[in-house]
């Protein structure tokens, strides 16, 4: 849980995500599906959808995030996918209807929570069902193979390998799509970002040699710059690899 919290917090931090959640939240507001487009005015009806897109997108990214990292070692990746995404339709309808409940007073009845939770189940399953059959592997060997450290981060970061780095005990992992905390020691992450080439550069951090655009010097001190502006130290243990794998520092 403490893993899939961290993760959250970084997905939280992606820009992208809040974008998507900002243009669902203005469509289905200004649609006004369920009969809200008929009671809310514009900015009622805006405000509300707002919060209940928001409030079930960050609930059940939390949820499926921790069921599905549980359920896929154990099963297709499909089939975890679909549980997963099932299992927090209760909890979703649940916090609609307080939302209900506040915006438009009390009066739910047994009914509209059934319909409420099966509308909320099949629409979180579908969800990540979806989102389970249109992922691809990033970085792929001639198998279609991909490093194995990509399965450890949500589906939002995984992407090509940029750079990894040491985080109290985690391991941040740094993809083209984002950045996401991994519980697990640096010598374990570097063995599983084959076969992406890359370098361990200082004893906390690891690059992919093609996320590197040049050697510099950060307060005189040897570094590399990567593609995303990301500056990396260079320890004088690693002086030499570096330099033999073609980056004058």
């Amino acid at each position: 849980m403490q893993s899939t919290l961290r993760e959250l917090q970084g997905l939280s931090r992606d820009a992208r995500f809040w974008t998507v959640l900002v243009v669902i939240a203005l469509i289905v507001g200004l649609v006004g599906p369920f009969g809200t487009y008929q009671v809310l005015a514009v900015a009622p009806r805006l405000a509300y959808w707002g919060v209940v897109v928001l409030g079930t997108a960050l609930t059940g990214t939390l949820v499926v995030g921790f069921v599905e990292r549980l359920l896929r070692p154990r099963l297709n990746k499909y089939l975890a996918a679909l549980l997963a995404g099932a299992l927090p339709g209760p909890l979703l309808a649940a916090m609609v209807a307080l939302i209900n409940i506040a915006v438009f007073g009390p009066g739910v009845t047994s009914f509209d929570l059934l319909t409420l939770g099966v509308y909320c189940t099949l629409i979180s399953a579908a969800v990540t069902l979806v989102s389970a059959v249109l992922e691809r592997p990033a970085q792929p060997d001639p198998a279609h193979v991909p490093p194995a450290l990509l399965g450890r981060l949500p589906r939002p970061q995984r992407g090509l390998i940029r750079r990894i780095s040491v985080a109290d005990h985690y391991v941040e992992v740094t993809t083209e799509k984002g950045s996401s905390l991994v519980l697990m020691r640096l010598s374990d992450a570097i063995k599983e970002t084959a076969p992406v080439a890359g370098l361990q550069v200082h004893r906390s951090h690891w690059v992919a040699l093609d996320a590197v655009k040049r050697g510099t010097r950060q307060k005189g001190r040897p570094a590399l710059e990567l593609d995303d502006g990301s500056i990396v130290p260079v320890s004088r243990t690693y002086i030499a690899a570096v330099r033999a794998a073609g980056f004058p520092v």
